[in-house]
This record gives C-alpha cells, structure tokens and sequence, in this order.
C-alpha cells in the first residue's frame, strides 16, 4: 500500500516519516526550500527527543502520488482548494482519500471535489512544527481517528490504514460518528489556538488563569450551542474534559500562533470565524469568536 502525503508541513512531515520508518512506501508533496531539504539531506525528524535522519520520496508534480492507494491531505484549510485542484488529474474512483484539516469543512470540500471516490474524515492532535526546512520538531501527542465521510471502492483501505498507522507507534482507530469527531477538535480548537495566538501564551496557561479561562469557556459554549442547533451530539461536559486535558499539556505552540510567528494567513476564518458565521445564520449569539477572529485578523493585518 503505496500512502503519499498531500502537504509536508508538520503534519505530514511527522505521519509520513513514521509510516516510512516502518517499511511502507510513502510519498510527499513539497515545495521550496523544504522541498530541496527533503530531496537533498532528507529528514531530520526530531520526536519527543529522539532524533532520525529518514529519505522520504519528495516532489513538487501531484503526479507523483498518482499511483497511491491512499492520499492523506496533510495541508492546511487554507490550502485545500488550490491541493484539490493540484491533485483533479492524479485522483481516481480507487483510491482512499483522507482529510486531516482543522475545523469542520474539509471532508465536504472533498467530497465534492471527488464524488466517486471514497472520503475518510481524520482527526489528529499532534505538537509539532518545521523549525526549519527539511527539520521537524514533534514534541506532544500525535494519534489519529478516522471515520468513513463519502463511500467509494477505496474505502476498503480504511482497515490497512490504521493497522499501518498503529505499526508505526501512532495509535489510529476508527471513529463511528466522524460529525462529532471533528466539532469536538473544533471545540477546542475555537477554545484555545486563537487565544495562545493573540497572547503567545501556552494552552495550559489560558486554562489556569481566571480570567483568561472565561474567555475560553465562552468561546467552547458558543460552539457547542451552534453544534447542537445542527444536531451534533455533544455537550458543555466536553467543554471540562477539553479543559482538563489542557491543564496536562506541555508547552506545545498552537498552529495559529505558529502561522502569525511566520507571517503566515491562520485558519481562524475555518475555526471562531466559522462558528461566528454559523451562529449569525441560525440565531445563535457568538460574540467571544466573533472578535476572536476580529482581533486575529487585526494581527494578520487583514
């Protein structure tokens, strides 16, 4: 089984070269300065600690992942239209496609792009970065759940994929409800990255203070208004367990506080500012992530 990455950044840097360390065929899709790095030294993959210097098959040609069973899309929200229309010639009804993309729309978006093809919805929480190209830092956590979005002939690798992903000491399984899978992330996503980003503080900092634990749980109460209004089973009691979790984590950088760090558009548009948009259209009050993504767009000078 032949699994290529649809974007090297830290997320499919860490899942590609842990598949590869592992004996699977794997490929990424780069770009620039990473993308020499990677086709030159190869990468140097920093785990928790652990350092490995592993050759990944690299190129900036979607075609190289025409002959993959599986394709993980490992970019980010903001990147996804321009990677499906990169990808439109190398897709086929016989693949596994698989979306790792924070927020809630990514599956759809895919779906859409590729109806005849099978469509896996992916969750991942993982602390890593790219500190510098062809140099990955992972420094917390790192599992994966899945659960089935859009049926095809494809779908039958969902099974191999997570027993390669469990082979490779990344503990994967499948997910009955991907729906709820995905808000529960974007709970804590709408919680936290924009506030670490605005502070450049640590989740777990955010989730010790007073005051700053207000903002956060006005925030994961709005989402969970919106979520229920369309018929998402959760509830406020995920709201403490995300927050309990927290409080244990390390000093791990959010991916929003990462892309304003690098000058980079943040995904708040696809996280507060999708729950803010939501909430106007069904009536529902969602003010903290309004000016969340009010104030994240005032950092990126939009």
């Amino acid at each position: 089984m032949k699994v290529g990455f649809a974007g090297a950044g830290a997320v499919g840097c860490h899942y590609g070269s842990k598949l590869k360390q592992a004996g699977f065929d794997v490929r990424l899709l780069a770009r620039g300065a990473h993308l020499a790095a990677l086709q030159g030294q190869g990468l140097l993959h920093d785990s928790c600690g652990q350092q490995a210097r592993v050759q990944i098959e690299a190129s900036d040609d979607a075609d190289a992942l025409a002959d993959c069973q599986v394709v993980v899309l490992s970019c980010k929200m903001t990147g996804l239209d321009a990677m499906l229309a990169a990808l439109e010639p190398v897709v086929n009804a016989q693949m596994l496609l698989v979306t790792l993309q924070n927020g809630v729309e990514a599956p759809d978006r895919v779906a859409q792009a590729f109806p005849s093809t099978a469509v896996v919805a992916g969750s991942a929480f993982i602390g890593a970065r790219i500190e510098q190209p062809g140099y990955l830092i992972h420094s917390a956590a790192g599992g994966i759940r899945l659960g089935r979005w859009q049926q095809g002939a494809g779908e039958h690798f969902l099974t191999p994929l997570l027993a390669a992903f469990n082979a490779a000491d990344v503990p994967a399984s499948e997910d009955e409800n991907a729906a709820v899978m995905l808000w529960r992330k974007l709970l804590w996503n709408c919680g936290f990255n924009a506030v670490t980003a605005l502070t450049r503080r640590f989740a777990k900092d955010m989730a010790a203070g007073e005051e700053t634990l207000a903002v956060v749980r006005q925030a994961m109460a709005e989402t969970v208004a919106v979520a229920q209004k369309i018929g998402i089973a959760i509830d406020a009691q995920e709201i403490d367990k995300h927050i309990q979790v927290t409080l244990q984590m390390g000093p791990v950088k959010t991916s929003m506080w990462q892309d304003l760090e690098a000058g980079h558009q943040t995904e708040v548009d696809f996280l507060n500012g999708y729950v803010a948009r939501m909430g106007e259209q069904l009536g529902i009050a969602t003010e903290t992530n309004r000016l969340l993504t009010t104030l994240v767009h005032a950092l990126e000078g939009r």
